[in-house]
């Protein structure tokens, strides 16, 4: 199985062997031009011609005697091609590893779609495990207006952007995830100062400090000595708040704020109302194939990201195949009761419709959550289904819940259904939009 992953096209390996089986034989062939003269030209007497009769095997018949120094010559490169890149990669690559897999991988992986996922927290970790193991080009666009936790504590008392949603982000995208997935999610437990910091949030810190507060530009390099794959952004450079506007009509202030306060939430908002989006987070958006929202927290995670103006503009812009994916469970103290209609409904009637063709739904709903969790799975008959069909939306389901922990999605399932509505959706011919909304 190995040997054959050799002679996969498309890894970029047999181009450059035959380049250097090329150079090598009209190497070989100068070499026999000049061997051919001296043999004409010199005749070497006594014992010494005897020597160089054997050596040149002119006791062969003339097809043997070139089959036979081929064959020879060619065991002799192969070992040494074979033992030089044994050598070489014994440096970079484990020698139990399979090279040849390993580059089919990197290049199957380098070929994927564009896929730009936008939310933040817990919900937007799940997804990336799942699409690196489908693609190497991945975005993501974070929310940045947690004030909560040690996300808070350095954003007071170092006027830092809130590191905690990206520290997730770094550690799902990482090479070594199962390692950095503990190293950036340790909190400390004790130490004047210290208790309560996540390591991921001062590491983050260190390098925005280390570029001259260049927040952006530290977690790139963040990002570079954890090996992450894809890229992951901030929506907006610009520090803001987030507020939420309660159905009883008072204002709650504060991310970490409002799911304690134990209203309804009619509304979300930021402030200041009118940022700048982050320039390179729209460049993404505009040129992704995919554009994925959530899953998360519908009023903290995803709409904080799509309340920054240009952002929601260029989702609505881009040609990418655009979903939402529905969280299984509902929230305690965010969207409580909330059915997939309820979910939808709280994007549109913040930013509007048209932001999205599809939303993927859990069909697995025979698992319950714990006891006392406060949660419920988020369910979908077939009105809800036409509901959403007539207002641009089509709802697909799949299996896509997380059997162990049915109040999250599972990472390789979600991304696997997330590709397969992809490779459908891309070969579909768009049809005129309704007012308003977007549909295949």
């Amino acid at each position: 199985m190995r040997s054959r992953r050799w002679l996969t096209l498309g890894i970029g390996v047999k181009r450059y062997l035959l380049l250097i089986f090329l150079g090598t034989v009209v190497l070989a062939l100068a070499m026999a031009m000049f061997l051919a003269f001296v043999y004409r030209t010199i005749d070497i007497p006594g014992p010494a011609g005897t020597v160089v009769y054997y050596l040149t095997l002119q006791f062969l018949a003339h097809p043997v005697r070139e089959l036979t120094v081929g064959a020879l010559g060619l065991i002799i490169a192969a070992s040494g091609a074979f033992l030089l890149g044994r050598s070489v990669l014994s440096v970079v690559v484990d020698p139990k590893d399979d090279l040849a897999e390993i580059l089919y991988q990197n290049r199957r992986l380098q070929r994927g779609p564009r896929v730009v996922a936008i939310g933040g927290g817990t919900g937007l970790g799940v997804l990336l495990r799942g699409l690196k193991a489908f693609t190497n080009n991945i975005t993501a666009v974070v929310t940045v207006a947690d004030d909560g936790g040690s996300s808070g504590r350095l954003r007071e008392e170092l006027g830092l952007m809130p590191p905690g949603d990206i520290r997730q982000c770094l550690a799902a995208l990482a090479d070594s995830e199962s390692l950095m997935q503990d190293v950036m999610e340790y909190r400390f437990s004790r130490g004047q100062g210290l208790q309560g910091h996540s390591l991921g949030n001062l590491l983050i810190a260190a390098m925005a400090d280390l570029n001259q507060g260049n927040f952006e530009r530290g977690v790139n390099d963040l990002s570079e000595v954890l090996r992450v794959r894809g890229r992951i952004l901030p929506s907006t450079l610009t520090d803001v708040r987030l507020a939420a506007q309660m159905d009883d009509g008072s204002i709650v202030r504060g991310e970490s704020r409002i799911r304690s306060a134990g209203k309804p939430i009619a509304r979300v908002l930021i402030e200041p109302r009118y940022v700048a989006a982050n320039d390179e987070a729209v460049k993404e958006l505009l040129a992704a194939d995919m554009i994925v929202l959530g899953p998360g927290s519908v009023h903290t995670s995803v709409l904080p990201n799509l309340l920054v103006g240009d952002i929601a503009a260029a989702v609505r812009a881009s040609n990418a195949v655009k979903v939402y994916v529905c969280n299984v469970a509902t929230e305690p103290g965010e969207t409580d009761g909330y059915s997939l209609a309820d979910h939808v409904t709280s994007l549109t009637s913040n930013v509007g419709p048209g932001l999205f063709q599809y939303t993927l739904v859990n069909n697995f709903t025979n698992l319950g959550v714990q006891p006392g969790s406060g949660s419920r799975i988020v369910e979908c008959d077939p009105a809800v289904q036409v509901e959403l069909l007539d207002t641009g939306v089509q709802a697909v389901m799949a299996d896509v819940v997380d059997h162990n922990d049915p109040r999250h999605h599972d990472s390789v399932t979600l991304a696997a259904a997330l590709m397969e509505l992809y490779e459908e959706a891309s070969q579909k011919t768009p049809t005129p939009l309704a007012a308003g909304a977007a549909r295949y």
